[in-house]
């Protein structure tokens, strides 16, 4: 029982236990050996009565015939279907000969059901299997996940170079006999890149000479990616970017490879990147609306394939930025573009990339110049407002409240922005200060970013220096209160009222998003997604560590379930809302919501005393 106890108190969630509360599981543990081909646990069976540990050897995970997992030394399974009290959702085989600790449900339960297990048990209730047959490391017999690889071990080879003055005949040669789908041409002071579809779109289909440079048909700048960054990190710039090439940089700032969408295709699956492509070469609203009825299938099929309920938000988000910069190009085309230069900004969950299917739209704009030029500010909001009907025929409702780009509220030069930024932090006792502050802070720049993103930025970053506004955003952080837990069916507010639905929104995002938001001001980070203010707050020492991980655990676990709720309503035909039915929720669930419930309260009451605040 000791040897046993001393290797659970390094596996989590057992890491949790004291010495008296590991004994007792180690003394429940029976050993369980299983050779090389044996099924464990079968697929689509009732709910197991026990867990299982891994000690030695390596077991599969198997949807079918399909391996989609290994899971090695010190991993468990089998528990999930104990938290969500389901049905088996994969088939478990002995990889090798295996031994394996059996721990009855009664004793893994409790261990589970700690607060301090709630990081282990949000992964558990998430269910992130990969759905795909996995790249296995042949000397350690674990998964690789290339989402979690880094960039540089991803690469397939050196990157093919060349000079401006090569021809495309002879570029692509070079490109074939590299087996390269890209090159790169040296500029000196950066790169430029032809791919194999600019061979073909801007040579062959504009019959262009064999003999034209490339520099001719390259694009420039290439946008790079460091080595050191995860598959995950080249993804979503390939999204965010419309490419899907991306040159590899050392530490140095050296080329040492070309990334591709085909080396991420393991990451995700590959519909973001067609409908991406078909938002893009959209020639009319009708067709960017068109494309766009495409999304609710790409949130299922990547729900599907186990992708992270944070990874799905930042892909909503991605098209959402697609769907925008497509429709003000059309608009401009149609229109002309305004006498002035001008910057549009995301707000709130789409700024963040927090984004989820029932997320509308929220935006604001900023054109060059000091005052209100009555024509240039009719010319910006005329294109806004095409931008804002052409969003909502594509399935995104504007801000109820109008906090969109074509109300005079939130379309300004950027001179007036500016000024009324300055307003706020100096006067935050302004009408409507602290909610503007709170909406604009957020602003994510999706088309011409260099107008005003860095002096709006600047402006917030002053923040630090305004105690008042921080007070005054403390207290708008605590305003909304999470619910103390549940009561049979009902779900208990802080107040003492039962209601008899959840709303996982305003009851579970919006309080840590809130607390991270004044947090991080606090610390002088602007524009940003609640875990980078959260990291930014825990840097600073606006937030203890402690309370930075609560917050963290508890978005994880608020953002996945919201994420399942209305995936499940995409799948059904309904339109995806916040009100989660407690009847439907599995005891454990309960349990873990309710552990976060009050460990959110606890930072609310703790950032309250700190400020002399009372929450309400």
């Amino acid at each position: 029982m000791h040897e046993i106890a001393e290797f659970l108190s390094v596996q989590p969630p057992f890491d949790t236990l004291g010495d008296d509360e590991l004994a007792e599981v180690a003394a429940a543990i029976e050993i369980e050996f299983a050779a090389a081909g044996t099924i464990i646990l079968e697929q689509d069976v009732a709910t197991p009565q026990h867990a299982w540990v891994v000690r030695r050897g390596s077991v599969e995970l198997l949807d079918g015939q399909h391996v989609v997992d290994l899971l090695g030394e010190g991993e468990m399974f089998g528990h999930a279907a104990l938290l969500s009290e389901w049905p088996t959702a994969l088939a478990v085989r002995a990889y090798e000969d295996t031994l394996c600790y059996r721990i009855p449900a009664d004793v893994i339960r409790p261990v589970l059901g700690r607060p301090a297990a709630l990081r282990f048990a949000a992964r558990s209730l998430a269910g992130r299997y990969e759905m795909r047959r996995p790249e296995i490391d042949p000397l350690s017999t674990r998964v690789i996940d290339p989402a979690h690889k880094l960039v540089g071990d991803l690469l397939r080879g050196p990157a093919v170079i060349a000079a401006p003055s090569m021809s495309v005949r002879a570029a692509a040669e070079l490109m074939v006999e590299a087996g390269s789908t890209s090159l790169l041409v040296d500029l000196g002071d950066g790169f430029g890149i032809v791919t194999d579809r600019d061979l073909r779109t801007r040579v062959v289909a504009a019959g262009a000479a064999p003999e034209t440079p490339v520099s001719e048909v390259m694009t420039t700048p290439a946008r790079t990616i460091s080595a050191d960054a995860t598959g995950a990190d080249a993804l979503f710039e390939m999204l965010d970017r419309g490419v899907r090439h991306l040159p590899v940089l050392d530490a140095a700032r050296n080329v040492v490879g070309v990334i591709s969408d085909t080396d991420l295709l393991a990451v995700e699956t590959r519909t973001p990147f067609h409908l991406r492509r078909a938002i893009g070469v959209a020639a009319s609203v009708d067709e960017v609306v068109a494309a766009a009825r495409r999304l609710p299938a790409t949130i299922i099929a990547l729900h599907d394939a186990r992708a992270a309920a944070g990874s799905i938000g930042r892909v909503i988000a991605t098209v959402n930025d697609a769907l925008t910069r497509r429709l003000i190009e059309l608009a401009e085309a149609e229109l002309g573009p305004p006498p002035v230069r001008y910057t549009w900004l995301a707000l709130g969950s789409i700024a963040r990339r927090e984004a989820f299917p029932s997320s509308d739209q929220d935006s604001a704009i900023a054109w060059e110049g000091d005052g209100e030029d009555a024509e240039v500010a009719a010319a910006v909001r005329a294109i806004a407002a095409r931008v804002v009907d052409g969003l909502e025929r594509c399935g995104i409702p504007a801000c109820p409240n109008g906090a969109v780009a074509s109300k005079p509220l939130f379309s300004r030069s950027l001179g007036r922005w500016e000024s009324a930024a300055r307003s706020w932090l100096e006067d935050p006792d302004q009408t409507k200060a602290l909610i503007l502050t709170s909406v604009l802070i957020d602003g994510r720049p999706v088309w011409a970013a260099d107008v005003a993103a860095g002096r709006l930025a600047r402006v917030f970053a002053g923040a630090p220096d305004h105690p008042l506004l921080l007070h005054r955003l403390g207290v708008f952080a605590i305003a909304h209160r999470v619910p103390t837990g549940f009561f049979r069916d009902f779900v208990v507010s802080d107040d003492g009222r039962r209601r008899g639905t959840l709303d996982i929104k305003s009851g579970g995002l919006v309080p840590v998003i809130d607390l991270a938001r004044w947090a991080g001001m606090a610390a002088g980070a602007g524009a940003a997604s609640t875990t980078a203010r959260l990291d930014a707050a825990e840097a600073a020492g606006t937030l203890p560590s402690e309370e930075v991980a609560t917050l963290r655990v508890a978005f994880e676990l608020f953002t996945d379930l919201r994420m399942q709720h209305q995936v499940a309503a995409l799948r059904e035909g309904r339109a995806p809302d916040d009100s989660i039915d407690p009847k439907r929720l599995e005891p454990l669930t309960r349990r873990y919501l309710k552990n976060a419930f009050q460990a959110v309260g606890q930072v609310q009451r703790t950032v309250a005393n700190s400020m002399g605040l009372r929450p309400r």
